[in-house]
């Protein structure tokens, strides 16, 4: 595969050993459908077909996707689309094919927003057991007052209870990247935080200067006097900063401000 077809699509290719260590890493049932996001040239898929659960695969490049036909041809359990996963219909895919598991070696490049498009759709399925890049698995992953807890984490965690599995090396890859990876396991909760679509703006911006206070942070947003108010009504100080607020704490503050 050409340097320029892998740059464009993010692909680094796993190998066997530590594809099949992923694999059985997913706590898969029999029958629930499995949606692999990514195969390229089938490193996880051929040990994830082993367990004879229906697959799906979602990938963007049509030299995969040509490889893959022929090589798992006589697998009457597998399927596979030729489509970027952002631009796939997931929602549709997972109403026909009851709590899926979804899973993948996600490409660097788009694993931060191929994550942030299933969170919303994550309690219709089983959870996303996969591989991202090491310090998004971190950020992933953070909890509140550590270096790494931002807007994604309070994304992720308002839908899933998250943790790293597997932190993996880049000598397990075709070509070797910088980076190091991790398997990481999002499992979704039995009850999401619901909240307005404005209010993960809210948390965004709350972050927008994570040094700073959140009252500076929001202050082209609220008058500072309102939001030492809402502080004050949670009993938070007036120095409180973005990283120490929990999910919750930042929808309490977020309706505290928009009464």
């Amino acid at each position: 595969m050409d340097r320029t077809r892998r740059r464009r699509f993010g692909q680094n290719f796993l190998d066997d050993s530590t594809a099949q260590m992923i694999a059985g890493d997913l706590p898969l049932l029999v029958g629930e459908a499995i949606l692999e996001i990514g195969p390229g040239h089938g490193a996880m898929t051929t040990h994830l077909l082993t367990y004879g659960n229906p697959l799906t695969a979602v990938e963007i490049d049509l030299e995969c996707v040509e490889l893959l036909q022929k090589k798992f041809a006589h697998v009457p359990n597998f399927s596979i689309v030729n489509e970027d996963i952002l631009k796939f219909d997931m929602d549709s895919w997972i109403g026909e094919h009851g709590k899926p598991w979804l899973t993948g070696n996600l490409p660097y490049n788009i694993s931060t927003a191929i994550i942030a498009n299933l969170m919303p759709l994550l309690h219709k399925t089983c959870g996303f057991m996969g591989m991202v890049q090491w310090e998004v698995a971190k950020r992933l992953c953070a909890v509140p007052h550590t270096s790494d807890y931002g807007s994604l984490s309070v994304w992720v965690s308002a839908h899933a209870e998250s943790r790293i599995l597997r932190k993996i090396g880049p000598e397990h890859f075709t070509p070797k990247p910088n980076v190091d990876s991790a398997t990481i396991l999002l499992t979704p909760l039995d009850k999401p935080l619901e909240a307005a679509p404005e209010f993960f703006e809210f948390v965004q911006t709350c972050f927008s200067q994570k040094r700073k206070r959140i009252t500076n942070c929001l202050a082209g947003t609220f008058e500072k006097s309102a939001v030492f108010a809402a502080l004050a009504s949670l009993e938070f100080s007036e120095n409180t900063r973005a990283e120490e607020l929990s999910p919750q704490q930042f929808l309490n503050l977020y309706n505290a401000l928009n009464k």
